[in-house]
């Protein structure tokens, strides 16, 4: 029995020296969701915790945004020991998007079951002024000489009316709106922009809108497209 006994120590004591490992755990899930927020509020913050549930050090290696708009502080601490807990903050840049978004961060660990950990972040950007399809103006087909346009519309999501105040352009760039257009609540308009080339080449121009609205007093469109010399038509030969 005493033989026994011995052999289910040993037997024991080598099954939890094998099983002995790091373990990642993100604090609180491995999704962080901002709910609703505004475009005013970007860049959207949080810091994120992450602990060692496991019975052996925990070395953090990367914590690795997955695309440039999330940025992330350096941890305040790689190494954990059992139970310890590293800290590092985290920034979204909403940039132009609208409604639902995600996007990742990956932790790498010595976790020999999860070496690379992903946090998901989600929000859902709203807009009091949204431009769509793109904010920008796509010019295609554009000839020297030869008039052109492009277009967006204005949707006004906000519980007031928009009123468009100054409006600024840049290379002969003309828009068929002019300040003190009203865009009711609600509503949306069409926003047209044209142009004439005057040369080959790549074409781009800016465009500022003010307006009255305190969440987006002023929208920044771009304008761009390839412009090609006009063709000439070859003459036919009369025939006799």
């Amino acid at each position: 029995m005493k033989n026994v006994s011995l052999f289910a120590v040993l037997f024991l004591t080598a099954a939890s020296i094998a099983f002995a490992q790091p373990k990642i755990e993100i604090v609180g899930g491995d999704t962080h969701d901002w709910g609703k927020v505004k475009a005013k509020d970007s860049p959207l913050k949080t810091v994120v915790k992450i602990k060692n549930i496991g019975d052996q050090v925990l070395n953090i290696t990367d914590v690795h945004p997955g695309c440039g708009c999330t940025k992330t502080a350096d941890l305040d601490k790689k190494e954990l020991q059992p139970g310890e807990i590293a800290s590092t903050e985290i920034s979204l840049n909403l940039g132009a998007s609208s409604g639902p978004i995600t996007k990742s961060v990956s932790i790498t660990s010595n976790d020999p079951t999860s070496p690379s950990k992903v946090l998901m972040l989600k929000a859902d950007i709203t807009r009091d002024i949204n431009i769509t399809p793109s904010p920008y103006f796509a010019f295609s087909g554009l000839t020297i000489g030869m008039p052109a346009t492009a277009t967006v519309h204005l949707q006004n999501n906000s519980q007031e009316d928009v009123t468009i105040g100054e409006i600024t352009t840049t290379n002969g760039l003309i828009l068929n709106i002019a300040k003190g257009t009203v865009i009711k609540k609600g509503t949306e308009i069409e926003v047209t922009a044209n142009t004439v080339p005057k040369e080959k080449g790549y074409f781009t121009a800016t465009c500022k809108i003010n307006t009255s609205n305190t969440d987006y007093p002023t929208i920044d469109l771009t304008a761009y497209g390839d412009v090609k010399e006009a063709t000439v038509a070859t003459p036919t030969p009369n025939k006799k």
